[in-house]
């Protein structure tokens, strides 16, 4: 208080700028529309906690006006937002937080800050920079733009009013203007530093994030959308690309016989770099992508350009991996193929993410070549070289095994990258809802046998633990087991088991240790030993 009072009672005043609208001044904001959080809100509530649920009430009612806004000079700028905030200067308040203007309450200028977020996301995005140690840049956020000037001239679209200072408010149109050096007050020298005189016979303009005056129109009485809608010219840039994605071509079947070959000679060879390689020759992906968008656009062409194309490439990739299997000599199935015949939810939740980074991917031409990646993470073309083999050799669980996963990768992708597209705003809904409806159903369909899978590989685990674990005692003979795999037909459980002895065992040895095994699970099972010896 000291130090205070001693400012007070400086013989030093120096004058500041205050802003007259409509003939009253205000020496803080005054806010034409809505801001949560941001705006009058924050300042007419007794604390933070409350500012901020009466800021959360009012987010759900924010509406887009047009605004006309002429400057000193003329200059006439016709734009959209849910707000536009009058500030005689912007140090020490929140929006000082979001992004840093150079204003002073010596510039000679008002300074009108507009906000028109594309989104209720962009607009979250915004305001959490509020509430967390961010350190305002130069560069606006996407969703804000700002100009100052001597003087404005406000008209809105709507009825609205202008409240200042967080009690008075004013009807439009509005006429704002800076009162140069219109009083004169003591403050401390870092208060001065903050504010110095500055030029005020050049106007400012950054508007280049705002609706122009052609937008403008589109946005009039309308509430702010969930999620932003992607622009007419990106919409058009991408949907060409994927109506193009959708038609068959020969580049395409040659690489589809490619990477199917490549995936079976990696399978028989066991050999994960090959099959990596095939995963990144497949094309299977880009159609997949393709017959998303359709989806969601119910764009009839696309879906059925997209899933001829689909369904082309998985005939030619059955065809060729079952005739290749059948003309090589016999091999033993590879623990590579073997990884590819039970699906589960995991590999459900893989599917989702590759979908979601496939459509994002595609969305931004900037990042597109990560689609290669996204390939290789869901690996489209392995499951079905695997499928092809099982018909190859005639065996019909292998077939049925390789083939679930496949379609299961296809379903999931297919979904996610629907909804990725709506997030990312190509359509506001889903057109075709029936065909989506279906995938649906099909995504219900698989994740039940995926689900018994899951539910087998937690059991595998856990008697694996168990036996792994244990230590037996037969007939004063340790025993330690090892090596130890589970195969499930049915209701019975096999068990692939190495026994690692020092002493040789014999009939009764053995089935003191089959009546130990089975305590320890309730269920039946049918024991295949290989014993090693310890020296």
């Amino acid at each position: 208080m000291q130090q205070i009072m001693e400012v007070a009672l400086r013989d030093d005043s120096k004058s500041v700028d205050l802003i007259q609208i409509n003939g009253s001044f205000t020496h803080t904001q005054g806010v034409i529309g809505t801001v949560p959080l941001v705006g009058e809100s924050l300042k007419t509530r007794s604390s933070l906690y409350r500012s901020f649920f009466y800021g959360v009430r009012k987010f759900f009612s924010l509406e887009f006006q047009q605004f006309e806004i002429v400057t000193e000079n003329g200059q006439k700028i016709i734009t959209a937002g849910i707000a536009i905030v009058v500030l005689n200067h912007l140090k020490n308040g929140f929006m000082d937080k979001i992004f840093h203007i150079d204003s002073s309450m010596r510039d000679g200028k008002v300074t009108l800050v507009i906000f028109s977020p594309s989104s209720m996301f962009e607009y979250i995005s915004l305001i959490s920079l509020i509430f967390t140690n961010h350190k305002a840049k130069k560069t606006l956020p996407p969703s804000v733009g700002y100009i100052q000037s001597k003087s404005f001239t406000i008209t809105a679209s709507s009825s609205k009013r202008l409240s200042f200072d967080g009690a008075n408010s004013i009807a439009l149109p509005l006429e704002c203007k800076v009162i140069p050096q219109a009083i004169k007050i003591n403050a401390n020298e870092e208060f001065w530093l903050e504010n110095e005189p500055k030029d005020s016979s050049k106007e400012t303009m950054k508007i280049s994030n705002l609706p122009d005056s052609s937008e403008s129109l589109k946005y009039m009485s309308k509430h702010i959308p969930l999620l932003k809608s992607a622009s007419e010219e990106r919409f058009k840039e991408l949907f060409l690309i994927l109506r193009g994605d959708a038609k068959t071509n020969s580049t395409y079947l040659v690489l589809m016989v490619l990477s199917t070959l490549l995936a079976v000679f990696g399978l028989f060879a066991n050999s994960t770099a090959v099959i990596i390689g095939a995963m990144l020759v497949a094309p299977l992906m880009i159609p997949i992508v393709s017959v998303s968008m359709g989806l969601l656009r119910g764009d009839n062409n696309i879906i059925r350009d997209s899933l001829i194309k689909i369904g082309v490439g998985v005939i030619l990739a059955l065809f060729a991996s079952s005739l290749l299997a059948s003309l090589l000599p016999s091999f033993e199935i590879t623990s590579e193929m073997l990884s590819r015949v039970n699906p589960t939810l995991l590999d459900l939740g893989i599917a989702i993410l590759s979908g979601i980074a496939a459509a994002y991917s595609k969305s931004f031409k900037e990042i597109s070549q990560n689609l290669a990646g996204v390939a290789i993470a869901v690996a489209l073309v392995p499951p079905l070289a695997v499928a092809g083999i099982g018909l190859g050799y005639g065996e019909l669980g292998v077939f049925l095994g390789a083939f679930l996963l496949f379609f299961t990768n296809l379903v999931g992708i297919i979904i996610a990258a629907i909804l990725t597209f709506q997030l990312l705003g190509f359509s506001s809904v889903v057109k075709s809802k029936k065909s989506v409806g279906f995938i649906f159903v099909l995504l219900m369909a698989i994740s039940y046998p995926l689900y018994l899978s899951t539910n087998h590989m937690i059991q595998k685990y856990e008697m694996i633990q168990k036996l792994k674990e244990h230590r037996f005692l037969v007939n004063n003979k340790y025993v330690i087991i090892d090596n130890v795999s589970v195969i499930f037909k049915g209701d019975i459980k096999i068990l692939n088991l190495n026994l690692l002895v020092r002493e040789s065992l014999d009939r009764s040895d053995f089935e003191a240790l089959q009546k130990d095994i089975e305590q320890l699970f309730d269920s039946k099972l049918i024991i295949k030993a290989k014993v090693e010896y310890i020296l």
